[in-house]
């Protein structure tokens, strides 16, 4: 009995090192958002203070099309919240897309399991313990 779990544990180290761990499979999480603005004003100061929030990591702003699209970590910030600080003048609605129906084949396997498996083989992995970033 003993023999078994011990070959099964090294098995499974076996299986989670076999690869080189991706380290860039688990960073914090970002999602994206996007503003229409009623005034666009000058696009390197708008640029500048939404990049200067806390939770924003990235923003394009399109003064021609009225709209401003981030990345943010929903974390640490809302979308509402980022409406919130920014300035009344800019008049910033949060845009909203219809949802579309997805058609088409589908994985049989539910994605949590997906994420699970790969999350336990990043955690078994001994290789990633040897690697200097």
């Amino acid at each position: 009995m003993v023999q078994f779990s011990l070959l099964g544990l090294t098995g499974m180290l076996a299986w989670a090192s076999w690869q080189e761990p991706n380290l860039h499979d688990y960073p914090p999480p970002i999602s994206v958002a996007a503003l229409r603005l009623a005034s666009p004003g000058t696009v390197p100061a708008m640029h500048d203070q939404l990049v200067a929030l806390p939770g924003i990591t990235a923003c394009t702003v399109s003064p021609d099309a009225h709209s401003l699209a981030f990345t943010y970590r929903p974390d640490e910030v809302t979308p509402a919240q980022v409406c919130q600080q920014l300035p009344a003048a800019w008049h910033a609605q949060l845009y909203e897309a219809p949802a579309q129906t997805v058609t088409g084949p589908q994985c049989p396997v539910p994605q949590g399991y997906i994420v699970a498996i790969e999350r336990l083989r990043f955690a078994l992995n001994l290789r990633r313990l040897f690697v200097k970033v």
